[in-house]
């Protein structure tokens, strides 16, 4: 019962999100502002606070960074062996099989992943995960370019991948966050109340554009292909987590904070990926509603493991 009374009313709040959406009261003019202004601004709030406060000894813990990685790397290539399985070993359906791997790896910890770490782990778990998402992130977004890139084409031009990434405003508030905490100082008053209040703003308005997004999405392309993506992206990229980190020695929060990032649903951004950078844009808009729905159940499975 504790496990779904901490994950309930996350999904609670999408499901309100995907009401609220065909109600109209989220109108499309207001998602995507809303949406970079968590993204840009509340949700690094919420990173860069608990990192800047933290003592260095919590904040850096090189060995659940290095294990998230390796967790992220192996499910990539995997990924590429489930896709040419799935797919054949040919060149064709290059698009299917570029967001077949990157639908398989890039997850939603911005919004969802620390969503549940905050409600069901608390302050503590936010703390723990702060450097660990930061890891995870620029590791998955650069093999999902690499992935695009390769298999997909590259789509439009622009922009250095490895620059896209670093610009990453999660990316800078972790790294500011660390910097900071080396100063041994606190925070001024001033400054961590803004903080808070911004944070406190970040994950609701996040998980409420979740559901704004989803009321969007439909299912009914190929069902072999999606329930293989949501059984790598869901349950064997957080399994490699969970045995690598256990295998090391790491229990309590930091193997919590790694499983529980790793089991995000994909990223909404993948869809926006997929056109940019030559991917199959119908199967990962169904591969975002897909995960994202099941994730209430496999969140549910793997907080019960981690409580145990």
């Amino acid at each position: 019962m504790a496990v779904l009374a901490s994950i309930l009313p996350i999904f609670l709040v999408i499901a309100l999100g995907i009401a609220g959406a065909r109600r109209g009261w989220f109108p499309a003019p207001f998602i995507e502002p809303a949406n970079r202004l968590a993204y840009n601004l509340a949700i690094p709030a919420l990173i860069f606070r608990p990192v800047a406060q933290a003592p260095l000894s919590e904040a850096l813990r090189p060995l659940p960074m290095l294990l998230a990685l390796a967790s992220v790397t192996i499910g990539w290539l995997l990924a590429m062996a489930a896709a040419r399985l799935a797919l054949g070993p040919g060149l064709a359906r290059n698009q299917t099989r570029a967001s077949f791997i990157q639908g398989s790896i890039h997850g939603n910890q911005a919004y969802i992943g620390l969503a549940v770490i905050y409600y069901a782990l608390g302050q503590a778990g936010l703390h723990a995960a702060s450097l660990v998402v930061a890891v995870i992130i620029i590791t998955q977004n650069l093999l999902a370019v690499l992935s695009l890139h390769h298999w997909g084409g590259g789509g439009q031009r622009g922009a250095s991948p490895v620059k896209t990434v670093l610009m990453n405003p999660i990316i800078i508030a972790s790294a500011a966050g660390l910097l900071y905490s080396l100063t041994g100082l606190p925070l001024p008053a001033v400054v961590d109340q803004t903080l808070n209040i911004l944070a406190g703003l970040g994950l609701p308005l996040a998980l409420l554009i979740i559901g704004a997004k989803l009321s969007q999405g439909q299912l009914g392309g190929n069902p072999r292909l999606l329930a293989l993506i949501a059984f790598l992206k869901l349950l064997v990229m957080p399994a490699l987590g969970f045995g690598l980190l256990w295998l090391a020695g790491q229990r309590g929060l930091p193997l919590q904070v790694t499983v529980i990032l790793l089991a995000s649903p994909t990223a909404t951004i993948s869809v926006i990926m997929a056109g940019q950078l030559g991917g199959d844009i119908r199967l990962a808009s169904e591969n975002v509603t897909l995960t994202h729905g099941l994730s209430a159940l496999t969140y549910s499975l793997w907080l019960m493991l981690l409580h145990a």
